[in-house]
């Protein structure tokens, strides 16, 4: 069973503040599709934008299932997801002991912590968006695991490497921090593996050290982005 805290009558949604992920305004659109309407968003690369969106692969729900990139679409349930605010992880970390480590804690207390469920057609699957145990370890997949059985289903805003982009909510993405990572000079990511969205098989999201170009900003296929509503 999912840890997360409701969100109350679908009245908010996830957004970028500050550079740093948090609950903000109001849904008016429908989502990923009319059924999940006001409880859903889509997540994005930065690297191929609004055009491909994050998705399990053929829309099954069960642990171990594979999350990829899929053309954006509003009738596809493999795109609904709902993401759920846990408060700062200093505060998540001093609730759930058992889950994010005090050296993750130590890293990012101060950033938002949260997880992204799977909800085709807006209903509760359980399984989130995860590596597949307690620690993680650079090319691991990002598959559907139980939501907070691990510290693989929790995910921190990297606040401080956010970039801008007006297609993402609060205008800004940024990079997702594994809570199973166990490096914090060079934290393991959400990441975008090589390859295309069309290729097959499908590439598969995994967690990578998080990379920056000579400018200090971090690799666009480890930016990520949210928008609530209609794509286009």
């Amino acid at each position: 069973m999912s840890i997360k805290a409701k969100i109350a009558a679908g009245a908010a949604t996830l957004t970028i503040v500050g550079g740093g992920l948090g609950m903000a305004g109001t849904l008016t659109a429908s989502a990923a599709t009319p059924s999940c309407s006001t409880d859903c968003g889509q997540l994005f690369s930065q690297k191929y934008e609004t055009h491909y969106v994050v998705d399990v692969y053929q829309a099954k729900a069960r642990a171990g299932q594979p999350v990829i990139l899929f053309q954006t679409s509003n009738s596809d349930p493999a795109e609904d997801l709902t993401f759920s605010g846990l408060g700062s992880v200093d505060s998540f970390y001093r609730s759930h002991r058992h889950l994010v480590s005090p050296q993750f804690d130590h890293a990012f207390g101060g950033e938002e912590a949260f997880e992204i469920e799977y909800a085709p057609y807006g209903l509760n699957s359980n399984f989130c968006l995860s590596t597949p145990g307690q620690t993680a370890r650079a090319d691991d997949n990002i598959t559907l695991q139980s939501c907070g059985a691990t510290a693989g289903s929790i995910f921190a805003a990297d606040s401080e490497h956010s970039v801008r982009d007006f297609r993402s909510e609060g205008n800004e993405d940024v990079p997702l921090v594994s809570g199973a990572t166990t490096q914090f000079s060079n934290p393991l990511v959400l990441n975008y593996p090589a390859g295309n969205p069309t290729d097959m098989p499908r590439p598969v999201l995994n967690v990578q050290q998080e990379n920056t170009y000579s400018n200090g900003t971090v690799f666009d296929n480890q930016e990520w982005g949210y928008r609530q509503g209609v794509i286009k």
